[in-house]
């Protein structure tokens, strides 16, 4: 049994006269009973009774009738589904964020427009280092990451775009002598203990950073690493010492922290959007359009 023996089953049926079935479907009537004699043949039962220019369905073809108007829902269906699937209004994505990347403005700025355009697209979100997210685009497993630049061989198989350059500040407890000054030169800060990101969580902000203090002439004298952004915070207002940090980290409101502009212009921290360079995915090609065009305030 093939889909268009199901459509003119259907047609008899509902119609009750071959003639009017034929013109419905838009075939001549010959070939429209011999694939319901067909049919019949293939089932070994009557599906409709023929007295002169009656036609009624028999027992069996009641209940076939049911079956068969099931059979051709599923398979419209199936084509909506597919359908959607290829103009990407469904499906899923994985996406990939290091843990700074919500404190700023474009991520969620770029997951909220898209799921105002797609909302039955379903996002699967993990937390993960740059190197990890970097891995698992390469070898397929993710399909889209949020992080900032770092070393990896694997970022050659990969497409980028940078979303945002965020500008650093320099994060000081409300009470250091630096703290009462608008901005602050680089300079101004050798010789003050640094907490800075382990280079083990692969940002490239830790290198980032280094190459900063180094080009305006002294190496940091780092007295702790972290992972996270937010820990950086909470250490600063203990006095632990200074940091630099994207300006995103000013979202998090501590009386007793203060952040301070950089004189240096190239102070700024990239974030990448990266995908795998050969996706075809379409679900995927929406959401790169939509983070292309992703503005913050």
């Amino acid at each position: 049994m093939e889909l268009r023996h199901f459509r003119y089953f259907v047609a008899v049926a509902e119609e009750l006269h071959f003639g009017r079935a034929a013109a419905r479907l838009h075939i001549s009537q010959p070939p429209l009973s011999q694939q319901i004699q067909a049919l019949e043949a293939e089932l070994e039962v009557a599906l409709f009774s023929r007295s002169g220019h009656r036609v009624r369905l028999t027992e069996a073809g009641t209940q076939f009738l049911k079956h068969a108007r099931l059979v051709l829902a599923q398979a419209q269906t199936a084509r909506t589904a597919a359908q959607r699937a290829d103009r990407g209004e469904t499906g899923e994505l994985q996406i990939g964020f290091t843990g700074s990347l919500p404190f700023t403005a474009i991520m969620p700025r770029i997951l909220h427009d898209y799921r105002a355009a797609y909302p039955e697209v379903t996002l699967q979100l993990r937390e993960e280092t740059t190197h990890e997210q970097i891995e698992r685009l390469a070898d397929g497993r993710m399909d889209v990451g949020f992080f900032r630049p770092t070393q990896h061989p694997a970022l050659a198989e990969l497409e980028t775009h940078v979303l945002l350059r965020e500008p650093l500040r320099v994060a000081l407890h409300a009470q250091h002598p630096l703290a009462r000054r608008k901005k602050l030169r680089l300079e101004m800060l050798a010789g003050e203990p640094f907490i800075i990101y382990a280079r083990s969580i692969s940002t490239g902000l830790h290198d980032f950073i280094l190459s900063l203090c180094h080009r305006a002439g002294f190496t940091p004298r780092i007295v702790q690493q972290v992972h996270e952004m937010p820990t950086v915070i909470g250490l600063v207002a203990a006095g632990i010492g200074v940091a630099l940090v994207a300006s995103s980290m000013e979202t998090i409101v501590r009386p007793d922290v203060v952040f301070r502009p950089l004189a240096e212009a190239d102070a700024r921290s990239e974030i990448l959007l990266a995908w795998r360079r050969e996706a075809a995915a379409p679900a995927l090609h929406h959401f790169i359009r939509v983070a292309r065009q992703a503005k913050t305030d």
